[in-house]
């Protein structure tokens, strides 16, 4: 039987509320970024990274899991199952033109995250994942081949016809993130509302707050 994403994050206490990606082009590294988010409570980190060398990669990757570990926080490589692997990473995270879900299960003993922009992607990636990054959202520029936004009714769609948990991202930040949780996602991905603040530890305890209050309420509500 394969982890379950649930079972690993009820492990170490932790809940995908606001996960960061780390982005190297806001002038901080990755470390450096990643640490920031830690410090402000964040505890799901993906290193994403697609223009260094491997050698370069897997050298940001060991210190980024040593950071993790350090804040006993989950750490998740994008599309490099081999990094994942070579420094014991928690997850991996593919794309639809990536090493299929399927196959990455197979060599994979880890929480496996699958990107997803339509129903029918994600009702496919369901069978293999432990939950899907579904957007863009709202208009991005921090991936150059990011596709058409899918709105707040879009996300909303690919919610209601799965039953693992659903990582908003796109463009989210203050503003709208209120909209994006009301969809029923188990947490939303920021890149850009971090790493291009001024103080991203700041914006990062800003937006873990807004996050974890709304899903506070939510629960205060259900319960009475």
């Amino acid at each position: 039987m394969y982890p379950n994403v649930e079972l690993i994050l009820m492990k170490k206490k932790l809940k995908f509320d606001v996960y960061f990606i780390t982005d190297s082009s806001f002038g901080w590294t990755h470390e450096q970024l990643a640490e920031m988010a830690l410090k402000a409570g964040i505890r799901v980190i993906q290193f994403r990274e697609k223009k260094m060398s491997t050698k370069r990669m897997f050298e940001i990757a060991k210190r980024l899991r040593k950071l993790t570990e350090d804040y006993d926080a989950i750490l998740i490589i994008n599309d490099r199952v081999d990094l994942a692997l070579a420094v014991d990473a928690d997850g991996v995270h593919v794309g639809q033109d990536d090493l299929p879900a399927e196959v990455v299960r197979e060599i994979f003993d880890g929480i496996v995250g699958v990107s997803a922009h339509t129903v029918e992607e994600a009702k496919k990636a369901e069978r293999y994942a432990d939950y899907l990054g579904v957007g863009p959202v709202f208009a991005t520029k921090t991936k150059e081949d990011a596709k058409e936004p899918i709105g707040i009714e879009g996300l909303w769609k690919i919610v209601q016809s799965v039953s693992i948990p659903v990582i908003a991202i796109g463009s989210i930040n203050r503003n709208n993130v209120l909209d994006v949780l009301k969809t029923g996602v188990a947490g939303v991905a920021v890149i850009s509302a971090i790493a291009k603040a001024e103080n991203p530890e700041e914006e990062a305890k800003k937006l873990l707050e807004i996050v974890r209050s709304y899903f506070s309420d939510s629960s205060t509500s259900a319960s009475s």
